[in-house]
């Protein structure tokens, strides 16, 4: 026979399920790994400074992608690693395009690593061909690395231009490989920096690779020059340096017109408009006219001849501050 329950005990249980309940709905502490053994050497401030660089890198070299392979290039900053050079090197499958680069001030070297396919896509392209992405893996020959090396140059050229307002260095290509064990820039075991950017060409998806070594970067943002910058932002320009940058613009053309004068017609006359008709301008011919520099009206002049060819003599600046800005 079933035992009855009193009500002490049903409220008992009933408590005991409540409290239970309770304890399954407490919200689950986040935990963050972290591994003593290879701690994140790099700061905030330098993953912001790595992600501005290489932000600009991706731009710059998209829009010469697509300007070389007449195809429309997307490419992308995907993420900034810290790993160890052991790890970077595991993670690269033979055969592949990797390229050596030589750094100086500071010295140092780097890694660009790039999909064999791309590779083999960038020189068909470059030939005049389709293009596509094969399949089927192949190391590259020695001609398509003599036609590839124009480009990769240029990734180089904009890696040292995105670097320059830190610190002015020159990027060497200096040797290809297609075996990753080959490739031995530092130790094994010393942590580099790997950023990783998406380039998409239509509609495949390939990565683009540079391996930095910590102790490179570092090197860098201890300047203290770099550490100015980072600190407080950009100093102040010196009377010498707006010197220089004026004394460059000087010698920038600007586009410079003088207009006689305007008038305006309809349509049906413009489509009437024949041989040696007249258009009447509002000006007279003793009357000063506009002209302009790009879109500003600046001076008032008048119309001459100086030296067998028209002329306009300049009589007032319509602004004095436009003659003062330039």
């Amino acid at each position: 026979m079933a035992k009855v329950l009193s009500q002490d005990e049903i409220d008992a249980l009933l408590s005991n399920v409540s409290g239970e309940s309770q304890e399954s709905a407490k919200p689950e502490e986040k935990i963050s790994l972290y591994d003593f053994k290879h701690p994140n050497l790099v700061s905030k401030e330098q993953m912001r400074l790595l992600e501005t660089i290489h932000e600009g890198l991706c731009r710059n070299f998209g829009v010469y992608l697509s300007a070389q392979l007449r195809l429309f290039c997307e490419m992308n900053l995907i993420a900034i690693d810290q790993i160890m050079y052991s790890e970077f090197v595991m993670s690269i499958a033979p055969p592949s395009c990797i390229y050596v680069c030589d750094l100086d001030q500071p010295e140092g070297r780097l890694v660009l690593e790039l999909n064999p396919q791309l590779g083999i896509f960038l020189v068909e392209r470059l030939f005049g061909g389709k293009g596509d992405f094969v399949n089927k893996i192949r190391p590259v020959s020695v001609i398509e690395q003599r036609v590839m090396r124009r480009v990769i140059d240029r990734i180089a050229a904009e890696i040292s231009k995105n670097w320059s307002p830190l610190t002015a260095f020159e990027c060497e290509i200096t040797r290809f490989e297609s075996n990753p064990e080959f490739v031995q820039i530092v130790p094994s075991s010393e942590p580099v920096v790997v950023v990783s950017m998406e380039i998409k060409i239509h509609g495949n998806s390939t990565l683009l690779n540079v391996c930095y070594p910590y102790t490179w970067i570092s090197s860098v943002v201890s300047l203290p020059e770099v550490q100015e910058k980072i600190l407080f932002g950009a100093r102040k320009v010196t009377p010498e340096e707006r010197e220089t940058v004026e004394s460059t613009l000087g010698y920038a053309p600007v586009p410079f017109r003088a207009v006689l004068g305007s008038s305006e017609i309809s349509v049906r006359d413009f489509i009437n408009l024949k041989e040696n008709d007249v258009i009447k301008l509002n000006n007279r011919i003793n009357q000063p006219i506009s002209v302009y520099v790009n879109t500003l009206e600046v001076f008032k002049s008048h119309i001459g001849v100086h030296q067998g060819n028209y002329a306009v003599q300049v009589n007032t600046i319509v602004k004095e501050e436009y003659r003062n800005e330039s």
